[in-house]
């Protein structure tokens, strides 16, 4: 359950363009410190030799102008000649072209410079990787974007297109090279202080108090280890199921109307928790325990993604509730598991059992850090709308719907004291995709912000064998065999452990500055349409 163990990178090569400062730099060290060998590539090569130096005969560096096509393939082909292989490419480097100003004052020269660099270089790493990992049949290729992909203003507007184009061609990569089972994703930081934040003047700290003050997820900054963090969830087989995705790191700001909220009262300064001073570089939550300290309950926790998530949680240090209405089940692994976790028996559509839920794990525990709102029904086999009945829907609504909120709702009424805290959801892939799944509502994360350094996520895993899919029809592995067929990313199969990984990475500190997101495990079929590929030839 989880890669638990010290080194989620063991065996694997990898490059990292811009290696040499900020988010490059702070993902060679992550890299390294997990077993990865690590190719650092940059025009820096004063600072990108002197890491390579520090870190020894597992990271190297070499002088690469993204821009120039022959230094990519160069720098490919030589890491492939020292180390045999390349598992990991992940296009950072980037540049930003001026302050802010209006398209008036920008000229063609700055925007042409800018996507030579985030646009054309990231398009020619992709290129080359993808030449020498279509052979392997596996490989993982990564892009830095932008939270300016996802909200207007934020930044000029050569780095907003260059960003926008990265986002594209990384869910563009993944419909064409899932079929070869190389994973594509990108990240999307909001405002991170590095070397290419221009300071005018301001020091480092002020930089980040003013970070800090126009974010949205309060008690938290936004460092350079928190992306490296995500791209290691992202490069590891944490991750081995997500492919085509945008993994926003932004603390929720990308979702938020400040306008409004303000107007509604809901950003009143008195209740904004204070951020952390605390600047030691923590590079990874490499150890073994992930949530050591932490008190987690599972709804639907006595089976499928529930019960999966139940034992990671439990194997990385938590203290974890299980709440569901299958007796028998979920006593059966708290017994196993032993005193660090327990059964409640709990209808997460009754508001008086989930209050009964959260308030004995406060007496038992004595606070409650992760609520995770797994518990869901199915309805029946895909049909239409015409045969599907009122009470059909009113069914699946009261346990996927407002039982997600009833917990939300309660485990937010003792998380605002604290001021800390995490809750999460489990979606579908239905609501990214239509038509592949019954016509379920799906929930979508809402996005609260309640200033209160709550962090809140959902889950999106497309088809995989549960409880609910076996009770579809058809054995277990004739249900696998047909999700594989149809599935974009070839030679891997989404079981519940692979959810339970995403799970751990949202709820752990590692996730520390992801809120209002919705992190799809769905191997790219939600970006891919397949007539279109089979008709221009990319897959058969």
């Amino acid at each position: 359950y989880g890669n638990s163990i010290l080194f989620r990178l063991e065996g694997k090569v990898a490059v990292i363009t811009g290696g040499a400062s900020g988010i490059g730099e702070s993902t060679t060290h992550l890299f390294w410190k997990n077993g990865a060998k690590v190719v650092i590539a940059d025009i820096q090569d004063e600072l990108g030799q002197a890491i390579s130096d520090k870190l020894g005969e597992n990271v190297c560096y070499i002088h690469c102008d993204v821009s120039n096509e022959e230094e990519v393939i160069n720098l490919v082909d030589t890491t492939v000649a020292k180390f045999g292989h390349l598992d990991i490419m992940f296009n950072n480097a980037g540049i930003l072209d001026r302050p802010f100003g209006s398209i008036l004052d920008t000229t063609k020269s700055h925007l042409e410079r800018v996507l030579s660099i985030n646009v054309v270089g990231s398009f020619l790493g992709a290129k080359h990787a993808a030449r020498v990992m279509v052979p392997q049949r596996k490989g993982c290729i990564l892009f830095t974007a932008s939270a300016c992909a996802s909200i207007a203003g934020i930044a000029t507007h050569p780095y907003t297109v260059s960003k926008h184009g990265i986002v594209g061609l990384s869910k563009n990569l993944a419909a064409e090279l899932g079929q070869y089972g190389i994973r594509v994703n990108c990240i999307s930081p909001s405002g991170v202080v590095t070397g290419l934040s221009p300071r005018h003047g301001a020091t480092l700290e002020q930089m980040e108090a003013s970070q800090h003050q126009l974010g949205n997820l309060k008690g938290k900054i936004l460092r350079v280890e928190d992306v490296a963090k995500a791209v290691l969830y992202l490069a590891s087989d944490d991750g081995d199921y997500v492919s085509g995705h945008n993994l926003v790191v932004d603390g929720g700001f990308s979702v938020v109307n400040p306008t409004i909220l303000k107007a509604a009262n809901m950003g009143d300064s008195s209740c904004i928790a204070a951020p952390s001073t605390n600047r030691t570089k923590v590079h990874g939550n490499s150890i073994l325990f992930r949530l050591q300290g932490k008190v987690a309950i599972v709804t639907g926790g006595a089976s499928g993604i529930g019960e999966s998530t139940t034992h990671l949680f439990w194997k990385n240090g938590a203290k974890v509730v299980i709440a569901d209405v299958q007796d028998e089940l979920g006593q059966a692994i708290s017994d196993k598991l032993g005193e660090n976790v327990c059964y409640i028996h709990c209808d997460v559509s009754n508001e008086e059992e989930v209050i009964n839920l959260v308030d004995a794990t406060v007496a038992n525990f004595g606070h409650l850090d992760i609520m995770f709102n797994n518990a869901g029904i199915a309805d029946r086999p895909l049909g239409s709308i015409l045969d599907t009945t009122k009470s059909d829907l009113e069914r699946v609504l009261r346990v996927n719907v407002i039982g997600s909120f009833l917990g939300a709702k309660h485990a937010a009424r003792v998380m605002v004291p604290q001021r800390r805290g995490c809750i999460l959801f489990t979606a579908s892939a239905c609501a990214s995709i239509a038509g592949k799944d019954p016509q379920q509502p799906c929930l979508k994360v809402v996005p609260i912000n309640l200033y209160y350094g709550i962090r809140v996520n959902c889950i999106s895993p497309s088809g995989l064998v549960t409880g609910l899919s076996v009770g579809q029809g058809g054995p277990p592995e004739q249900i696998e065999a047909g999700m594989h067929e149809w599935g974009n990313l070839k030679g891997k199969i989404l079981r519940a452990e692979d959810v339970a990984k995403a799970v751990l990475y949202l709820a752990s500190d590692d996730g520390g500055y992801v809120s209002g997101h919705n992190l799809v495990l769905d191997g790219g079929i939600s970006v891919v349409n397949p007539s279109i590929l089979k008709a221009v030839g990319l897959i058969q």
